[in-house]
């Protein structure tokens, strides 16, 4: 699937991923710490090899100390960046971003809310082949 960012840029998405932010939280409730241990595990992810890893820090929280439900994580990848490396026959990055439940959204509809504002020329990374 391909979308358009708000730049014009097209990106392609590679694959997506939906998780539960509190899925393993057997005991306890939410709380800084547990926040810190969720945030860290999910931004060194290497569910998709060793990429890049952006997550969208705005906007993470439903209320105090307690992270939005869901976890969507999108390995996207697009046409190479000008001037940023020698490689530049592709460019990638993985993004993640703390949402609600969109049981009344398409996938396709969730991944363009969540990744149509973002920088890509600034964060994400060129490789060659």
């Amino acid at each position: 699937m391909k979308i358009e960012l708000q730049n014009r840029r097209i990106v392609e998405i590679e694959s997506f991923k939906i998780d539960k932010t509190y899925a393993g939280l057997i005991i306890g409730k939410p709380n800084e710490v547990i926040n810190e241990k969720i945030i860290d595990l999910i931004s060194h992810s290497s569910l998709w090899g060793n990429r890049k890893v952006f997550m969208k820090k705005m906007d993470m929280y439903e209320s105090n100390n307690i992270l939005k439900p869901v976890i969507y994580s999108a390995w996207l990848t697009s046409s190479g960046i000008p001037d940023k490396s020698k490689n530049k026959d592709v460019s990638s990055i993985v993004l993640l971003w703390f949402g609600n439940d969109s049981i009344t959204k398409s996938i396709s509809e969730i991944i363009k809310d969540g990744v149509s504002d973002f920088d890509w020329d600034k964060h994400a990374e060129n490789f060659n082949f």
